[in-house]
């Protein structure tokens, strides 16, 4: 995995002094609302067309409004809300818990292992009961589920 490397920019640092405050809070907004129009369609698995069906656009306005420039009116976020049968305040709310990356993991016990460390931060442990729970540990808050391999 390669690494994010700093990169520096005279003209970026020229736009940014050029850009207010209020501009910046505006921007964030608008890319905030887009995340969570995205996040919305991917929890009920629809793709852009699906959801301009919805919403009675055509999807090269979704795309406009998942590229997190659109100024969106009143009027838009309730048809969008409404779409999602969701309240209009959860468009601008953000989950407690955020998905940075999405992925499968899948794991293959023999049953000699009392304890297998992946490559990630999961964790794989079994139990006298012959049960198994794969926790994930971040910022130490650990999530687990209970697997029971008993045979």
């Amino acid at each position: 995995m390669n690494k994010a490397r700093k990169y520096k920019s005279p003209l970026i640092d020229e736009l940014l002094e050029e850009t207010t405050p209020i501009e910046m809070e505006q921007t964030k907004s608008k890319m905030q609302i887009a995340a969570k129009i995205e996040d919305l369609m991917i929890e009920r698995g629809w793709n852009k067309t699906q959801f301009a069906g919805m919403v009675g656009k055509n999807p090269s306005e979704i795309t406009k409004w998942l590229s997190g420039t659109q100024n969106f009116t009143i009027d838009i976020l309730i048809e969008i809300a409404s779409a999602f049968k969701v309240n209009i305040t959860e468009l601008f709310t953000n989950k407690k818990e955020q998905v940075i990356y999405r992925g499968k993991i899948a794991v293959k016990s023999s049953g000699k292992a009392a304890e297998i460390n992946l490559s990630t931060p999961y964790v794989y442990t079994r139990n006298e009961a012959g049960g198994s729970a794969l926790t994930f540990q971040e910022d130490q808050i650990a999530y687990s589920s209970f697997y029971n391999t008993a045979k």
